[in-house]
């Protein structure tokens, strides 16, 4: 008996070991077929890879929507910008153009002035194509510091025919950004007009070279205004677009944008900081970014009807979402800060009612409201919102706050 267990314990071991054994090879055969059963012979030669998904990266929820549901047809498919790959030569030119752009060592204002005309005019018509590319977009952020006025307008005007679709690329935003932040330093110096400016053209080459007529910068950023509102809690909740939003934010206003002296007030996080540091060895610091500007006055109205329409797009979830929202919550602070300035803050159906769960309709005992205020204080960014909460209120809203 013993030697027949032995035997048979023998026999199920190699049994085991042989089944393993075919299990392995077929594994080793799965991973060497495509999707069509092409072998992978590990060069490449052989494979043909399968199609790619069509479908859309990022779904954006329409928040305009009555009550905490949503319908199915509310629901609008966005997908990041995708132009292909940038031509191998043209990013080699780039590349050695960047060289240059980090020496900044011109021998005169008009060789300088030269150089920037070639760069612009190589890559024409693949302008957008070089913002959604990681090394394109690092070397026209450069590029932009050295531009002229009317070459950052033509810029920023191109970006016009997929604005959504690049605010939330990874590499394009921060492109977008810069925009910005240069169209605020050229608002607040005054803008040249095209005429003035008769030796900035768009064709350096030519008798019959000619100036292509483009918006003025605050007509850029209205029109920017116009694009981001109906998407903006989408946008609020991306963490490519929301850091657009706050500058826009601020452009409008006129508030600081950078404040170096205090990183609390700083647009950048550390993180983001250490990014643009590594890709263009310094951020834009220019001292009209640092203190509060004058802008033009249809940016008052501008601001006033963005704010409103945006408020009123969020329904209560989606505003309360927010509050404890580490890429929404800051833009979320900043909309409450300028309504308060306009003493919109505190009213029935405000913004911030929606954030507080109507507390300021009406004051009377709610558990599940109380509930809710006590997460926000005890969550790591939602504290930090009922911090900003507590700055702007009013005595009145203190004094409610501190009895829940």
């Amino acid at each position: 008996m013993g030697v027949e267990g032995k035997r048979k314990t023998r026999r199920g071991k190699r049994g085991g070991e042989s089944k393993r054994q075919k299990d392995d090879e077929a594994s080793i055969d799965n991973s060497v077929l495509g999707d069509n059963g092409a072998v992978d012979q590990g060069d490449g030669e052989g494979y043909e890879a399968p199609p790619m998904d069509a479908r859309d990266s990022v779904f954006y929820t329409d928040t305009a929507a009555d009550g905490d549901s949503m319908d199915v047809d509310q629901a609008e498919k966005i997908s990041p910008a995708s132009y292909g790959l940038v031509n191998p030569d043209l990013q080699s030119y780039l590349k050695s153009c960047e060289v240059m752009l980090d020496d900044s060592k011109f021998e005169s204002a008009e060789d300088r002035v030269i150089f920037v005309n070639n760069v612009y005019a190589e890559m024409k018509n693949f302008e957008l194509q070089l913002t959604t590319d990681h090394e394109g977009s690092r070397i026209l952020e450069k590029l932009f510091r050295v531009s002229s006025e009317y070459q950052i307008r033509r810029f920023f005007a191109l970006t016009r025919e997929d604005t959504i679709r690049l605010v939330i690329h990874r590499f394009s935003s921060h492109t977008i950004q810069t925009l910005l932040l240069l169209s605020a330093i050229a608002l607040e110096r005054g803008e040249v007009s095209d005429l003035a400016a008769g030796a900035e053209i768009e064709d350096s080459e030519g008798p019959e070279a000619v100036r292509t007529e483009v918006p003025t910068f605050e007509k850029l950023i209205l029109e920017l205004v116009d694009t981001l509102t109906p998407h903006w809690s989408f946008l609020m909740a991306n963490e490519y677009a929301s850091h657009i939003l706050r500058v826009l934010l601020l452009v409008l206003s006129g508030k600081p944008i950078e404040d170096q002296a205090n990183p609390k007030n700083a647009i950048k996080s550390k993180r983001s900081a250490k990014y643009v540091e590594d890709r263009n060895g310094e951020p834009i610091n220019h001292p009209s970014l640092a203190t509060r500007r004058t802008p033009p006055d249809s940016f008052a109205a501008a601001l006033e009807q963005l704010l409103k329409t945006a408020s009123d797009a969020m329904n209560d979830l989606v505003a309360r979402s927010f509050t404890n929202s580490p890429v929404g919550s800051p833009v979320l602070q900043l909309m409450l800060s300028l309504q308060s300035e306009k003493g919109k803050l505190e009213r029935a159906g405000s913004l911030l009612d929606k954030c507080l769960m109507e507390l300021i309709t009406d004051n009377s005992d709610n558990p599940r409201r109380d509930g809710a205020i006590k997460m926000m204080l005890e969550d790591v960014v939602g504290s930090h919102f009922m911090q900003r909460v507590i700055e702007l209120s009013s005595a009145k809203l203190l004094r409610t706050l501190y009895e829940r």
